[in-house]
């Protein structure tokens, strides 16, 4: 079925688009977990286009734009392959553990302010060095202690059970709406108008000459 078809009925796009962008989002993550910066490289060009389309996330579109020029145009080839290998890191070790290297900084920087704001009143420009560069190093301590000592990240049975019954609620939901079984002018009240893929509404003429 074709897209301008399926965009009579506004249910069915909003499904189609929904899988599209699981299906991207996918990909990139496989890329992170398996250190395939080749590939997350190339999905870059793929949420381009995406945020592109949507003006709220054209700031993201343009981060995209810069990496892509500094690997195939600004940067030489070798330049170019240490940008992507560095765009992931292994923090645990171990196959398919990847992280990106931007979310690894984050959590670095929160342990540093949790060192930081544990000193009190007793913060000196030294104290506050000595911290920054032993915050990953008290991490691993952590993580290691935490593992010695069988100590787990708490859950519950209760969110567990919580979250089943909502899936299977959903799932009744679904069956009874049936949103990709076409049905012609049907529409989400709060989704009028959308498209099964948001990208074909790039005005290809004004994005040229802009």
């Amino acid at each position: 079925m074709h897209d301008h078809v399926i965009d009579n009925d506004g249910v069915m796009s909003y499904g189609v688009q929904l899988i599209k962008l699981y299906l991207i989002l996918t990909d990139v993550k496989d890329a992170v977990l398996t250190g395939n910066g080749e590939y997350l490289a190339t999905s870059h060009k793929q949420l381009l286009v995406n945020f592109f389309s949507t003006p709220s996330f054209n700031a993201y579109a343009i981060e995209m734009l810069v990496n892509i020029i500094q690997n195939e145009v600004l940067l030489s080839e070798a330049e170019a392959q240490q940008c992507k290998l560095g765009a992931i890191v292994n923090w645990h070790g171990g196959c398919d553990r990847n992280m990106e290297i931007n979310l690894f900084q984050e959590i670095r920087n929160k342990d540093m302010k949790g060192l930081i704001q544990s000193m009190g009143a007793n913060k000196t420009e030294k104290a506050i060095g000595r911290a920054s560069q032993a915050s990953s190093g008290v991490r691993r301590i952590v993580e290691a202690f935490d593992n010695q000592v069988n100590i787990c990240a708490s859950s519950s049975s209760r969110s567990h059970r919580s979250s089943d019954e909502d899936e299977k609620k959903i799932c009744e939901d679904l069956r009874l709406l049936r949103p990709f079984k076409f049905t012609k002018e049907r529409h989400h009240k709060s989704f009028k108008g959308i498209n099964s893929d948001e990208c074909s509404q790039i005005d290809k003429k004004n994005s040229k000459s802009g």
